[in-house]
């Protein structure tokens, strides 16, 4: 395991991200307020549905996209596309229903940036990837269904996050401190 230093954090390289059908982006992270996957740092704002920005923990996931614009390309049989970032509150959203935005006081998500693809419903899961990431169908982010509760959904206020559909797996990058 190869360990670089910087001044602000130390990062583990845990797996270099595999060819895929896109490119990829490393700079994913889990926010321990939401529980949602968020872009960290944003070019875009950074709002959170628990309030003030994300709080950013954990693991750095790589995330593969593509620059296509024709609606859903690049699926197949385990992996979904046409995921987005949001341009108001940096989480990773299904584009096909644009939810509840967090930075948009109960508006829909808007996107900006790269169409993405999510590996899911693999088993076993693959080396190197994290399971249990949901679609809520509440705001229709991306969120890790590990911890109980389950995070802050700006969907469905004092309840948390309400999983529908695959089990996603996103691969993990890197860990930092």
């Amino acid at each position: 395991m190869a360990t670089a230093t910087a001044t602000a954090a130390t990062t583990a390289m845990l797996a270099t991200p595999a060819a895929a059908s896109g490119t990829w982006q490393t700079d994913w992270r889990f926010c321990n307020r939401c529980h949602g996957l968020v872009r960290y740092p944003s070019p875009v704002q950074n709002r959170c549905p628990a309030g003030f920005s994300h709080r950013v923990q954990g693991w750095t996931f790589g995330v593969p996209f593509t620059n296509s614009t024709d609606h859903h390309a690049g699926e197949t049989e385990y992996q979904q596309s046409d995921w987005q970032m949001c341009q108001y509150c940096s989480v990773l959203y299904y584009h096909d229903f644009p939810g509840v935005c967090a930075g948009r006081g109960g508006s829909t998500h808007l996107a900006t940036g790269p169409q993405y693809l999510l590996l899911h419903d693999r088993n076993p899961v693959p080396s190197g990837f994290q399971t249990d990431w949901r679609f809520c169908y509440k705001c229709s982010s991306l969120y890790f269904d590990g911890y109980d509760p389950n995070g802050v959904c700006p969907g469905n206020p004092g309840w948390g996050h309400a999983a529908a559909g695959y089990m996603f797996h996103l691969q993990v990058y890197a860990y930092t401190l």
